[in-house]
C-alpha cells in the first residue's frame, strides 16, 4: 500500500506538494494534527529540501495569518477586563526584553504548543517584526532538523559529530537572528504590547 501511494505521489507532485503545503498550514489552526509526522511525511515524498521547504512555508505563512486573526479579535470589548487582570508592567518589560530569544526558543521546540504561542502574540499586540522574525527562524531550524532527522535517521544519531554540528548550527542561527533582529528595531521605539 506505501508503495501505491509513493508511485500515485510521483505521478501527481503538483497536486501532492499542494496538498502538502496546506497541510502543514492547517496544522497551524489546528494543533492536534501532528506536525513532526507531516514534516518527516514530506521529507520522505519530496526529498528533504523539497519537503522541508513545502512544511516551513505552510506553517509559517498560516502563522502570520493566526497571528493577525487573534490581533483582531484581541481588540474586542470581551477581552477587555483580561487585559486590565494582566496588565502587568514586570511582565511587559520582560517580555520586552526577551522578545526575539522567547519567540525563536518556543518555535524551535516540537513541544510547545505554537498556537498558543502564535494566539498570545496577537492577543498581547506583540511586536510584528519581532514575532516574525523569531517565528521564522526557529521554525526554519525545527523543520530543516526534523527533514534532515527523517531523510536518515539511522546516520543522524549514529554520529555524534554531526549532532555537535547541528546544535552549533542552532546556536549560530540564535545569534544571528537576534542581530538581525535587534538592527531590525535599532532606534526604533517599538511598543510590544
Amino acid at each position: 500500500m506505501i508503495e501505491q501511494l509513493l508511485y500515485s505521489v510521483a505521478e501527481h507532485k503538483g497536486i501532492a506538494a499542494i496538498i502538502a503545503f496546506f497541510l502543514a498550514a492547517v496544522e497551524s489552526f489546528i494543533p492536534v494534527l501532528p506536525l513532526v509526522a507531516m514534516i518527516l511525511a514530506n521529507a520522505i515524498i519530496f526529498g528533504m529540501w523539497m519537503g522541508f521547504f513545502i512544511s516551513w512555508a505552510g506553517s509559517c505563512i498560516a502563522a502570520i495569518i493566526l497571528y493577525f486573526i487573534a490581533k483582531k479579535f484581541s481588540a474586542l470589548k470581551i477581552f477587555d477586563k483580561f487585559r486590565e487582570k494582566y496588565n502587568n508592567q514586570k511582565l511587559k518589560k520582560y517580555i520586552e526584553k526577551q522578545g526575539f530569544s522567547m519567540i525563536f526558543i518556543s518555535y524551535l521546540c516540537p513541544f510547545i504548543s505554537d498556537f498558543l504561542v502564535t494566539i498570545l502574540s496577537g492577543f498581547t499586540n506583540f511586536d510584528i517584526k519581532t514575532f516574525i522574525s523569531g517565528m521564522v527562524c526557529g521554525k526554519f531550524i525545527m523543520f530543516l532538523f526534523i527533514s534532515y532527522v527523517g531523510e536518515d535517521i539511522g546516520s543522524f544519531l549514529s554520529s555524534p559529530f554531526k549532532i555537535i554540528l547541528f546544535s552549533l548550527f542552532i546556536l549560530g542561527s540564535w545569534m544571528i537572528g537576534k542581530d538581525v533582529n535587534k538592527k531590525m528595531h535599532k532606534g526604533n521605539n517599538t511598543q510590544y504590547f
